[in-house]
Protein backbone atom coordinates (compact mmCIF):
# COMPACT_ATOMS: atom_id res chain seq x y z
CA UNK A 1 0.00 0.00 0.00
CA UNK A 2 2.60 2.57 0.66
CA UNK A 3 4.84 1.67 -2.17
CA UNK A 4 1.11 2.07 -4.36
CA UNK A 5 0.56 5.90 -2.39
CA UNK A 6 4.27 6.53 -3.49
CA UNK A 7 3.76 5.49 -7.20
CA UNK A 8 0.27 7.74 -7.08
CA UNK A 9 2.28 10.53 -5.15
CA UNK A 10 -0.36 10.71 -2.39
CA UNK A 11 0.50 11.72 1.16
CA UNK A 12 -0.80 10.39 4.49
CA UNK A 13 -2.05 13.08 7.04
CA UNK A 14 -3.30 12.41 10.23
CA UNK A 15 -7.11 13.67 11.10
CA UNK A 16 -7.84 15.37 14.27
CA UNK A 17 -9.95 12.18 14.93
CA UNK A 18 -6.33 10.19 15.45
CA UNK A 19 -7.68 8.51 11.78
CA UNK A 20 -5.17 8.69 8.69
CA UNK A 21 -6.85 10.42 5.48
CA UNK A 22 -4.82 10.31 1.87
CA UNK A 23 -4.68 13.72 0.41
CA UNK A 24 -3.45 14.39 -2.98
CA UNK A 25 -0.42 16.96 -3.84
CA UNK A 26 -2.43 18.24 -6.61
CA UNK A 27 -6.01 18.27 -5.19
CA UNK A 28 -5.63 21.94 -4.16
CA UNK A 29 -4.81 22.19 -7.99
CA UNK A 30 -7.39 20.68 -9.57
CA UNK A 31 -9.79 22.46 -6.91
CA UNK A 32 -8.74 25.73 -8.57
CA UNK A 33 -9.06 23.78 -12.06
CA UNK A 34 -12.84 23.52 -10.99
CA UNK A 35 -13.46 26.83 -10.17
CA UNK A 36 -12.12 28.40 -13.19
CA UNK A 37 -13.82 26.43 -15.65
CA UNK A 38 -16.77 26.82 -13.69
CA UNK A 39 -16.40 30.74 -13.83
CA UNK A 40 -15.51 30.31 -17.38
CA UNK A 41 -18.83 28.45 -18.02
CA UNK A 42 -21.27 31.19 -15.87
CA UNK A 43 -19.08 34.21 -18.18
CA UNK A 44 -19.53 32.25 -21.31
CA UNK A 45 -23.14 31.47 -20.79
CA UNK A 46 -24.01 35.40 -19.61
CA UNK A 47 -22.56 36.53 -22.54
CA UNK A 48 -24.35 34.79 -24.73
CA UNK A 49 -27.48 35.03 -23.74
CA UNK A 50 -27.26 39.15 -22.86
CA UNK A 51 -25.61 39.65 -26.52
CA UNK A 52 -26.72 36.80 -28.83
CA UNK A 53 -28.16 39.27 -31.11
CA UNK A 54 -24.54 40.62 -31.71
CA UNK A 55 -23.84 36.48 -32.86
CA UNK A 56 -26.22 35.62 -34.80
CA UNK A 57 -24.51 35.11 -37.70
CA UNK A 58 -21.83 33.48 -35.92
CA UNK A 59 -24.31 31.36 -34.51
CA UNK A 60 -26.08 30.39 -37.86
CA UNK A 61 -22.45 29.71 -39.41
CA UNK A 62 -21.52 27.29 -36.83
CA UNK A 63 -25.05 25.34 -36.89
CA UNK A 64 -24.73 25.79 -41.01
CA UNK A 65 -21.47 23.54 -40.34
CA UNK A 66 -22.65 20.95 -37.89
CA UNK A 67 -24.92 19.92 -40.78
CA UNK A 68 -22.56 20.21 -43.78
CA UNK A 69 -20.54 18.22 -41.52
CA UNK A 70 -22.98 15.23 -41.20
CA UNK A 71 -23.50 15.01 -45.51
CA UNK A 72 -19.30 15.48 -46.53
CA UNK A 73 -18.14 12.91 -49.03
CA UNK A 74 -15.66 10.06 -48.07
CA UNK A 75 -13.11 12.14 -49.81
CA UNK A 76 -13.82 15.36 -48.09
CA UNK A 77 -13.83 13.35 -44.31
CA UNK A 78 -10.55 12.25 -44.64
CA UNK A 79 -9.61 16.08 -45.33
CA UNK A 80 -11.56 16.68 -41.95
CA UNK A 81 -9.03 13.91 -39.86
CA UNK A 82 -6.19 15.44 -41.36
CA UNK A 83 -7.56 18.81 -40.11
CA UNK A 84 -8.40 17.86 -36.87
CA UNK A 85 -5.39 15.57 -36.17
CA UNK A 86 -3.51 18.28 -36.93
CA UNK A 87 -5.17 20.73 -34.92
CA UNK A 88 -5.37 18.51 -31.80
CA UNK A 89 -1.60 16.95 -32.03
CA UNK A 90 -0.45 20.84 -31.54
CA UNK A 91 -3.19 21.19 -29.19
CA UNK A 92 -1.64 18.78 -26.92
CA UNK A 93 1.87 19.51 -27.53
CA UNK A 94 1.44 23.25 -26.38
CA UNK A 95 -0.17 22.14 -23.06
CA UNK A 96 2.86 19.61 -22.72
CA UNK A 97 4.96 22.44 -23.02
CA UNK A 98 3.60 24.66 -21.09
CA UNK A 99 3.25 21.98 -18.40
CA UNK A 100 7.36 21.97 -18.37
CA UNK A 101 7.41 25.43 -17.52
CA UNK A 102 7.38 27.29 -14.05
CA UNK A 103 4.01 28.92 -15.22
CA UNK A 104 1.93 25.40 -15.75
CA UNK A 105 -0.48 26.60 -12.94
CA UNK A 106 -1.55 29.83 -13.71
CA UNK A 107 -1.80 28.92 -17.23
CA UNK A 108 -4.12 26.07 -17.39
CA UNK A 109 -6.10 28.13 -15.09
CA UNK A 110 -5.93 30.39 -18.22
CA UNK A 111 -6.88 27.07 -20.58
CA UNK A 112 -9.96 25.80 -18.30
CA UNK A 113 -11.57 29.56 -17.71
CA UNK A 114 -11.57 29.49 -22.15
CA UNK A 115 -11.95 26.05 -21.99
CA UNK A 116 -15.52 26.35 -20.43
CA UNK A 117 -16.12 30.18 -21.28
CA UNK A 118 -16.67 28.30 -25.29
CA UNK A 119 -18.40 25.54 -23.12
CA UNK A 120 -20.97 27.74 -22.02
CA UNK A 121 -21.20 29.96 -24.86
CA UNK A 122 -21.54 27.32 -27.64
CA UNK A 123 -24.16 25.45 -25.21
CA UNK A 124 -26.17 28.40 -24.65
CA UNK A 125 -26.22 29.45 -28.39
CA UNK A 126 -27.64 26.00 -29.64
CA UNK A 127 -30.08 26.26 -26.92
CA UNK A 128 -31.48 29.50 -28.45
CA UNK A 129 -31.22 28.00 -31.72
CA UNK A 130 -32.77 24.67 -31.25
CA UNK A 131 -34.64 25.32 -28.02
CA UNK A 132 -35.51 22.17 -25.63
CA UNK A 133 -32.58 20.41 -28.43
CA UNK A 134 -29.77 22.35 -27.33
CA UNK A 135 -28.57 20.34 -25.09
CA UNK A 136 -29.20 16.81 -27.01
CA UNK A 137 -27.81 18.70 -30.00
CA UNK A 138 -24.68 20.29 -28.16
CA UNK A 139 -23.48 16.61 -26.04
CA UNK A 140 -23.78 15.18 -29.90
CA UNK A 141 -21.03 17.69 -30.73
CA UNK A 142 -18.39 16.44 -28.35
CA UNK A 143 -19.63 12.80 -28.47
CA UNK A 144 -17.42 9.90 -28.40
CA UNK A 145 -14.20 11.79 -29.46
CA UNK A 146 -14.61 13.87 -25.78
CA UNK A 147 -14.15 9.77 -24.40
CA UNK A 148 -10.47 10.42 -25.85
CA UNK A 149 -9.49 13.67 -25.23
CA UNK A 150 -10.43 14.16 -21.41
CA UNK A 151 -8.25 11.79 -20.12
CA UNK A 152 -5.23 13.23 -22.55
CA UNK A 153 -5.81 16.63 -21.41
CA UNK A 154 -6.40 15.30 -17.61
CA UNK A 155 -2.97 13.90 -17.27
CA UNK A 156 -1.64 16.84 -18.98
CA UNK A 157 -2.89 18.96 -16.44
CA UNK A 158 -1.98 16.40 -13.81
CA UNK A 159 1.74 16.37 -15.04
CA UNK A 160 1.69 20.03 -15.23
CA UNK A 161 0.54 20.12 -11.31
CA UNK A 162 3.38 18.02 -10.28
CA UNK A 163 6.95 18.50 -9.21
CA UNK A 164 10.03 16.85 -10.67
CA UNK A 165 8.51 17.05 -14.19
CA UNK A 166 10.21 14.64 -16.39
CA UNK A 167 10.06 13.91 -20.00
CA UNK A 168 7.84 10.21 -20.36
CA UNK A 169 8.48 8.91 -24.09
CA UNK A 170 5.78 5.86 -23.50
CA UNK A 171 3.00 7.58 -21.99
CA UNK A 172 3.72 10.88 -24.16
CA UNK A 173 3.27 8.03 -26.81
CA UNK A 174 0.14 6.64 -25.26
CA UNK A 175 -1.56 10.23 -25.36
CA UNK A 176 -0.70 10.87 -29.13
CA UNK A 177 -2.42 7.87 -29.85
CA UNK A 178 -5.43 8.96 -27.90
CA UNK A 179 -5.68 11.87 -29.86
CA UNK A 180 -5.45 10.16 -32.95
CA UNK A 181 -8.31 8.16 -31.82
CA UNK A 182 -10.29 11.31 -30.98
CA UNK A 183 -9.66 12.93 -33.96
CA UNK A 184 -10.59 9.66 -36.30
CA UNK A 185 -13.58 9.49 -34.02
CA UNK A 186 -14.44 13.16 -34.31
CA UNK A 187 -14.56 13.02 -38.37
CA UNK A 188 -16.01 9.85 -39.08
CA UNK A 189 -18.06 8.40 -35.61
CA UNK A 190 -19.28 12.08 -34.35
CA UNK A 191 -21.40 12.88 -37.66
CA UNK A 192 -23.63 9.86 -37.12
CA UNK A 193 -24.45 11.19 -34.10
CA UNK A 194 -25.17 14.53 -35.03
CA UNK A 195 -27.07 13.31 -38.03
CA UNK A 196 -29.40 11.75 -35.42
CA UNK A 197 -30.48 15.03 -33.40
CA UNK A 198 -30.17 16.84 -36.51
CA UNK A 199 -32.56 14.63 -39.01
Amino acid sequence: MPSLLRTLKVKPLKAPGGNYVTVSRSTRAWDVFLLCFFAGLAAGTVMANFWYSSFTDEAGYYLGLLDRNVNITKDERMLLFGQVLSQRMMEVWIVWLVGMTAYALPLFCIFTVLAGFSMGFVLSVITVQKGLMGLPVFLMTVMPQCLCYLPVFGILLFWGVQKGRRFRIPAFLLLLLLTAAGSALEAWVNPAFLKFVLS
